[in-house]
């Protein structure tokens, strides 16, 4: 029997990946690393200096954890993603516009914005202790994809929606930035993974 923290990842229903992610090239593909001293970073292949750094700070066990991510072009903090163990949910505060989202349970149903209304996760894969990928979906089609490797270190956020507004597509990179740092921190805790980290990420332009 699986453990009680993995059991929300464990993949009960239909978990075939949507077609597009292997016959389409998505909208947005914005790639995550995972860097030592507890920092993330994401980006565009090919970008000089990355788009966006996470800064993860742990907080009394109970509590959880607490991610905070900088837009490195507004040199600004864009949002927080909160980790509540008890009861267990995350919560992205996006810090610009008073604005909170709100996850629970292995689907994780809420109310995006743009006008993309209700959507919720679907598990498509898993490596006990190791990769991982997830669809964000709407009641019909994809609107993004998420893996992690095996060592949870690189990542990649697909966005399958053109036409989104800056904001929305920043809003969805932060959803997707909360579900690896979700998995990393039930790898963590698990104590029985060795969560990696990297000294500096392949798809920034040298």
């Amino acid at each position: 029997m699986a453990p009680s923290w993995l059991e929300k990842f464990i993949v009960r229903g239909d978990a075939t990946p949507d077609p597009r992610r292997s016959a389409e090239k998505p909208a947005l593909e914005m790639h995550y690393t995972a860097l030592i001293g507890h920092r993330r970073i994401l980006g565009v292949n090919g970008d000089k200096t990355p788009r966006y750094e996470v800064e993860r700070r742990a907080v009394m066990e109970i509590w959880g954890d607490k991610c905070y991510v900088k837009s490195l072009r507004q040199n600004a903090e864009v949002a927080m993603i909160d980790f509540h163990s008890i009861p267990p949910k995350t919560e992205v505060t996006f810090s610009q516009q008073s604005r909170t989202i709100t996850m629970k349970g292995a689907d994780g149903k809420y109310t995006a914005g743009g006008g993309l209304g209700e959507l919720h996760w679907k598990p498509t894969g898993m490596v006990a202790y190791g990769k991982a990928s997830w669809e964000l979906r709407d009641k019909t089609s994809l609107v993004m994809s998420v893996t992690i490797d095996d060592q949870q270190i690189n990542g990649m956020i697909c966005l399958w929606k053109d036409g989104l507004t800056q904001e929305v597509e920043e809003e969805l990179i932060m959803v997707g930035t909360s579900k690896i740092e979700e998995y990393r921190r039930l790898m963590r805790n698990s104590k029985v993974a060795a969560v990696g980290a990297v000294s500096n990420a392949f798809w920034l332009a040298v």
